[in-house]
């Protein structure tokens, strides 16, 4: 498996490319002319030896070359955590000679690898350099390296560890489950997190309101809130934690307030409406009520049969989101996408028209709906919505409109929603005929 270019010396053209069997050797039927080989690919676990061979071809007779190659050796260590087994990665080392000589330095990938090859057979010395976090190991290590072969080194480090405990209380007094201010809570989950932003714990107060970590290596961490007690709100607070020294406990105290959700929406309209007439519905109070923020929040209208939508202006937003605009009709279950990457400081106005949407003859909106995602405490309407729509031709006297907004959004898994509704009614002209008065 070593492959050789052969070319001829006068223009140096290639003349065929031959690969060497399993007994080394390779035979090419030359016409008589000057040649040489070069060395393109090493059989596996030598070194390339891409120096020219020169050589010339008889009539009737066989010419002989003899290539050797060197053997790759090279030295593996894979840095590990004596207490995980996980590699560690950014540990430097540096390798000397069997003279004490340092001759290279490689550093341990994000696995705990370090590779030092293309070395010849002997005797060498590995030292690692100090690591932060872990306690060191500086001394020489001797290692004999064989020809062709990767000497193989599991390097341990035990980790210099500290620990995380956290208290949580309530901020003040609940009264939806009635415990004052200072109770001890259960059921509050924390993330730990490292420099890079990797989680290297979770964990969840118990009935003393105590949470403890494992042991971690010494280095800043960040602790962050991720579920609260049931009727409190989440710390919105980011906290930075330094393990400095051995053994170290790091106690922090969190307050969670009281935890009050709510949304709203107020919708009205036309009281009264008469067939094939445009209609404005308006849209005011949209409202993230809740002392907490909320995800995939959202507002809708739903559109009755009675009604054909025609143009929608977005109204204004308290809050600098993104957001888009979807919808429905009757003849698709699905959300299809109207708008997108709106700004919320932005007031737009889309044209809904059946044929803007290309919509079939038989095919309406249905649904209208804003979907803003993760949303703050107080998210709310600044200018106003408004829906615009049609009332369909043919509607019976007295009949009723009814139209049906909604708002909502999700915290830790639970819809907190809102609905409003209002009620159009029809009036058509009414034909009556009198009698005949005579004279």
């Amino acid at each position: 498996n070593t492959t050789f270019e052969i070319r001829r010396v006068s223009d140096g053209g290639l003349v065929d490319t031959v690969t060497t069997g399993t007994d080394g050797r390779v035979y090419v039927p030359l016409a008589s002319d000057s040649y040489y080989a070069v060395e393109t690919e090493a059989g596996k676990g030598y070194q390339i030896d891409s120096t020219p061979i020169y050589f010339t071809v008889e009539d009737g007779k066989t010419t002989t070359k003899t290539v050797t190659n060197k053997a790759i050796s090279g030295i593996l260590i894979h840095k590990v955590n004596a207490i995980t087994g996980e590699g560690i990665p950014g540990v430097s080392f540096i390798l000397y000679d069997s003279g004490n000589n340092p001759i290279a330095q490689e550093t341990s990938d994000d696995r705990g690898y370090v590779r030092f090859e293309n070395l010849t057979a002997g005797r060498y010395y590995l030292r690692e350099l100090e690591n932060e976090g872990y306690i060191p190991d500086t001394q020489k290590k001797t290692v004999y390296v064989k020809s062709g072969e990767t000497t193989e080194i599991e390097w341990q480090n035990t980790p210099v560890t500290g620990q995380i405990q956290i208290t949580k209380r309530s901020a003040d007094y609940n009264p939806t489950n009635g415990l004052p201010a200072g109770t001890l809570l259960e059921g509050a989950v924390f993330e730990i997190t490292d420099k890079a932003g990797n989680v290297v714990d979770t964990i969840r107060t118990n009935n003393r309101g105590l949470a403890v970590s494992k042991r971690l290596p010494l280095s800043r961490y960040f602790v962050r809130e991720v579920k609260a007690p049931e009727h409190y709100g989440i710390s919105e607070k980011k906290l930075t934690v330094y393990l400095e020294h051995e053994g170290q406990i790091v106690r922090i105290e969190v307050q969670d307030s009281n935890l009050l959700t709510g949304v709203s929406i107020k919708k009205t309209g036309p009281v009264q409406a008469v067939p094939s007439q445009p209609i404005r519905y308006v849209f005011s109070e949209i409202k993230n009520s809740s002392t907490t923020t909320l995800n995939s929040f959202y507002w809708r209208d739903q559109l009755p049969a009675q009604v054909t939508l025609s143009k929608i202006v977005t109204g204004s937003y308290n809050q600098p989101l993104s957001y888009k605009v979807v919808y429905k009709t009757n003849l698709s279950g699905d959300y299809r996408t109207l708008a997108d990457n709106l700004s919320t400081s932005k007031v737009y106005v889309l044209d809904a028209r059946p044929a803007v949407l290309g919509l079939a003859a038989n095919e309406r909106v249905t649904e209208v709906m804003f979907v803003f995602g993760i949303v703050p405490a107080g998210f709310a309407q600044v200018e106003t919505p408004y829906i615009y729509a049609t009332a369909r031709s043919g509607l019976a006297n007295n009949s009723g409109i009814v139209n049906v907004a909604d708002v909502g959004g999700l915290y830790n898994g639970q819809w907190i929603q809102a609905v409003s509704r209002w009620l159009t009614t029809v009036y058509t002209k009414t034909t009556v005929k009198l009698p005949k008065t005579g004279y």
